[in-house]
């Protein structure tokens, strides 16, 4: 600008214009430094927003989908823990029934008493079976045959895990019903001993299914697990800041902010040159 001229300063107001510039940038560069955050709005970086928005939607599916599958093994594991301590009473009927084909020692009462064991054992079966829960379900009515676990973000089949529990009863143990044994004669012993045993047969398949559902749990909860850690990963490349670059960007940002208020002061300064002119000063 020509020193002589006062009305408009024009290097003033491009040093001014400046400094409103770089503290427009600064306050960003702030706002990125106390979130940790590249992207704080949308502004910072349109594309990356639309990005975000669809792997925020994946990590909290994922990690939703996490919750449900560990629910779903809690679920199988006390339907486990159950026929074990099922299986003791099955094998419970069968040592009964293993004693009472044994009538050259034991008397007729003695075989009575034994066969009112066994019914109180097969009453205790069906109470087992009926009172065992799972958040309020009962888990051998045979209504969790083909339910459905989600375990994955999304709504597709392949996410979506379907479980079998059986219905179990002391009339059915996977197809073996155990209400005919008895100790009522020898013959009804003998036959009770090998009903037993296939009761004790089937409680292991169940339980062999239920183990192999269980594993497949675990491993699609430790698929889940790497899955929300690389999701988690490509959104902190798209959204947080880089620590580093941010304070190097603000150190030079204060240094152009404090060279251009100086430059200010300094184009402020220059038609005072004349008030020499004017012979004052």
């Amino acid at each position: 600008m020509s020193m002589t001229r006062i009305n408009t300063n024009v290097d003033a107001l491009m040093a001014t214009a400046n400094l409103n510039k770089i503290s427009f940038q600064l306050s960003k560069t702030l706002s990125h430094l106390s979130t940790g955050l590249r992207i704080v709005s949308a502004a910072d970086d349109p594309s990356g927003v639309g990005l975000m928005s669809t792997f925020q939607a994946q990590m909290r599916g994922t990690t939703v989908a996490i919750q449900n599958a560990e629910d779903g093994l809690s679920m199988l594991q006390v339907a486990d823990s159950a026929l074990t301590d099922t299986m003791d009473i099955v094998l419970r009927m069968r040592d009964v029934c293993l004693k009472a084909n044994n009538p050259a020692v034991y008397t007729t009462a003695q075989i009575t008493t034994m066969d009112t064991e066994l019914t109180n054992l097969r009453a205790e079966l069906d109470r087992r079976f009926g009172a065992i829960t799972f958040n309020t379900k009962v888990l051998f009515s045979g209504g969790l045959s083909g339910a459905v676990i989600q375990v994955g973000a999304d709504n597709i089949a392949a996410l979506q895990l379907s479980i079998t529990i059986p219905q179990m009863s002391q009339t059915n143990i996977n197809g073996q019903t155990l209400s005919a044994i008895n100790t009522l004669s020898f013959a009804a012993a003998a036959a009770g001993i090998d009903l037993a045993q296939s009761g004790i047969n089937q409680l292991g398949t169940v339980q062999a299914i239920i183990g192999s559902q269980a594993r497949e749990l675990e491993r699609i909860i430790n698929a889940l697990n790497s899955q929300e850690v690389n999701v988690a990963a490509a959104a902190s490349r798209i959204s947080d800041a880089d620590m580093a670059s941010e304070i190097s960007e603000f150190a030079k940002q204060q240094v152009i902010s404090m060279a251009a208020t100086a430059m200010i002061a300094q184009a402020n300064a220059q038609p005072q040159q004349i008030m020499k002119l004017l012979g004052i000063g």
